[in-house]
């Protein structure tokens, strides 16, 4: 179990992160690591990496692409929060491990 005072502060640090930057997977797998300690199974993992990307989905933060250009240097995922969590769920699944950055996707407020 996840303590909730503590999630709420890596929750409004990575939201602030991707205010500020472009949010990858590195710096959430550092929340997960810190919010579940050693030793938790991959399947844990992947929920609470779930679970923080749906939040902060909820906070304005969208994953997506990023570009060579500089008048777009970010594409969001034209997707719902749902099919977000599915698309990402299923290709961290395939990999069996979590991405780092750049793997998969980044996260930003655009």
């Amino acid at each position: 179990m996840v303590n909730r005072d503590a999630y709420g502060r890596e929750l409004e640090y990575l939201v602030q992160y991707a205010h500020d930057d472009w949010l990858g997977f590195s710096v959430v797998s550092g929340s997960l690591g810190s919010l579940l300690g050693r030793g938790a199974s991959f399947q844990e993992q992947l929920a609470l990496l779930l679970r923080i990307v749906g939040d902060l989905y909820d906070c304005g933060v969208r994953a997506g692409e990023l570009t060579a250009s500089t008048c777009e240097p970010f594409l969001p995922w034209r997707m719902e929060k749902a099919d977000v969590l599915a698309r990402i769920a299923a290709e961290v699944q395939q990999q069996a491990r979590l991405p780092d950055s750049g793997d998969l996707c980044w996260f930003t407020v655009p």
